[in-house]
């Protein structure tokens, strides 16, 4: 019976661009279509010349690289639309082996990647005055149950900033904390608190004379509900001791994500801010095979456009 039948599930996180405003030179009519013109030309610039795009893994030695990009020219409704499919992989892993026939040992050379990253680019356009239009991009990543979510955003973000020269929006503070508190309590969010300390933390008193150093780590993640939001503003403007802490507010299927990071012994505090739709598609195990056809993919992206429509996040 079909409701026996296993069910699946892609995530649908989606990014916006910061706005930008009209650039003489760039588009001499500034339309949906010139728009999508434009990245296909970025795209097409990277597939001629092929130059090395990679993203180091932040302490560690394997790094992600991009190697081949592909494009679908599609559309919703009058909106002309672009399907971004992506070949990346991880290399330098060193470590590690794939079992086939037999054992092989990963060396620093090889290559473990997938060629169906998908991303779909939406443009946008505001304003009344054509001389005066500013301009955003929709991204939509496919992230689907096959894929590690974090890799794959990060491997769509690394498309945006090396190839395509767009930057992810990164919010400002004041613009959030008015918009929160427009409402009186926050319904759901959540602190992630990490931080890593010297501390004697030596199990065994026998090998306390031998100690050199001891560090220990603690991460902790507290969920909320019904905040008043004067309070949600106390905690974020309170610094007390941390190495990383992310405050994640939800509303229906939006996030907006603070995440503040201590750097250079504590002199300096690194804040990001994001807003992130995180829809979902949800299929059946039969359907498995079809998950990486364009059109399942567009089908379900297009439901998620008409998702983000009603919801109208703009600039």
């Amino acid at each position: 019976m079909e409701e026996n039948i296993k069910k699946h599930k892609i995530r649908v996180p989606i990014f916006s661009s910061e706005v930008i405003e009209r650039e003489i030179g760039l588009y001499d009519d500034l339309t949906y279509l010139s728009m999508i013109n434009n990245l296909k030309k970025k795209i097409d610039n990277f597939n001629e010349s092929m130059p090395t795009i990679r993203q180091p893994k932040i302490n560690k030695v394997k790094e992600t690289q991009i190697s081949a990009i592909e494009y679908f020219e599609e559309s919703y409704e009058e909106i002309p639309t672009l399907l971004i499919k992506i070949t990346a992989y991880n290399t330098n892993l060193i470590d590690g082996f794939v079992e086939l026939d037999e054992k092989i040992n990963l060396q620093k050379n090889h290559k473990v990647g997938s060629d169906t990253n998908y991303l779909l680019a939406l443009p946008q356009i505001y304003g009344q005055d054509s001389s005066k239009f500013v301009f955003q991009w929709k991204f939509f990543v496919y992230d689907d149950p096959t894929k590690d979510s974090s890799e794959i955003i990060s491997i769509c973000k690394l498309l945006c900033k090396k190839i395509l020269d767009i930057k992810i929006r990164n919010l400002k503070l004041e613009s959030i904390l008015k918009e929160i508190k427009q409402n009186k309590l926050l319904e759901n969010f959540e602190i992630q608190l990490s931080s890593h300390y010297e501390q004697e933390d030596d199990p065994d008193v026998k090998l306390k004379n031998y100690l050199i150093t001891s560090k220990v780590s603690k991460t902790t993640k507290n969920s909320y509900k019904d905040v008043p939001t004067d309070k949600f503003e106390e905690i974020l403007f309170t610094k007390n001791n941390f190495n990383k802490r992310v405050f994640k507010v939800f509303k229906n299927n939006r996030e907006i994500r603070i995440t503040e990071e201590q750097k250079n012994d504590f002199n300096k505090l690194s804040q990001t801010i994001e807003e992130i739709l995180n829809s979902q598609i949800e299929f059946h195990e039969n359907d498995l095979d079809k998950i990486f056809e364009k059109d399942f993919i567009m089908k379900n992206l297009n439901s998620i456009i008409t998702e983000f429509t009603k919801q109208s996040i703009q600039h």
